[in-house]
């Protein structure tokens, strides 16, 4: 128990002092899914309409420093889940509770971590 403890807070440290530039930790799993909500509803010469507001969103998970940390980042033009490939090396940090990536046209992508795992620890 106080191993484990120890490697948590030993992790948490390393990730801590790498939080300030940009790693390329391994793309460890990439799962796209939408983002459900409630839709607009519009006028429309007296008959409604309703408007989607669902949103193409991707959990990413990534390994830094033997922990995996998991976002939910919102789809775009420039930064879809078809175009990533499991098992690259992407650019990301930490900075507090959010996980940021160098999107492929240089921009930052930001999102709070909504999961962390150890990686390699046996039960």
């Amino acid at each position: 128990m106080r191993g484990a403890c120890g490697l948590a807070v030993v992790s948490l440290l390393s990730a801590l002092s790498l939080a300030q530039e940009f790693q390329n930790p391994k793309l460890i799993d990439i799962l796209p899914y939408k983002g459900s909500h409630a839709p607009i509803i519009a006028p429309n010469n007296g008959y409604p309409i309703l408007i989607s507001t669902d949103q193409n969103m991707m959990t990413i998970t990534v390994a830094i420093s033997g922990v995996s940390y998991s976002a939910n980042f919102r789809q775009s033009r420039d930064f879809k889940s078809s175009v990533l490939v499991v098992g690259d090396l992407v650019p990301a940090r930490l900075e507090g509770d959010k996980l940021i990536l160098k999107k492929p046209n240089g921009k930052e992508a930001k999102a709070s971590v909504t999961r962390r795992a150890q990686l390699g620890l046996d039960p």
